[in-house]
């Protein structure tokens, strides 16, 4: 795998922020740095359905929507209030998959998936 993820173990409530961080590395264990990715793009859904959340469907994510990636590899994904809704209002935590897509010195891919549990908050719309 091109990528080592940092697990995210943190429950989130509902419309609240969290970050998660990654190391980017290639497959020889080398850090990747932005200047060396060509494509990235994030899919944001929630688990069964594949409800597509926050319009984060392999949205450019280089830099920019709330992703950025450092000379050092260090990838960091600020969830925003708008990630952490609530599909299914009936269940108390939900699992919402965001699915990164990595293009990198040109011609290597990655593809992983963060999960995040989401806690429904019953007083909050």
């Amino acid at each position: 795998m091109a990528v080592s993820p940092t697990t995210f173990t943190t429950v989130v409530n509902e419309k609240s922020t969290a970050k998660y961080t990654a190391t980017l590395k290639d497959e020889d264990g080398n850090i990747i740095p932005a200047a060396n990715i060509v494509s990235l793009t994030l899919t944001l859904c929630e688990v069964p359905d594949g409800t597509i959340i926050n319009s984060r469907n392999d949205q450019d994510v280089l830099n920019t929507n709330n992703v950025t990636v450092d000379s050092s590899g260090i990838l960091i994904y600020t969830l925003q209030e708008l990630d952490t809704i609530i599909v299914n209002a009936a269940l108390a935590t939900e699992i919402h998959r965001a699915t990164f897509k990595m293009t990198f010195n040109t011609t290597g891919k990655a593809t992983w998936d963060v999960e995040f549990t989401i806690r429904n908050l019953v007083k909050v719309t």
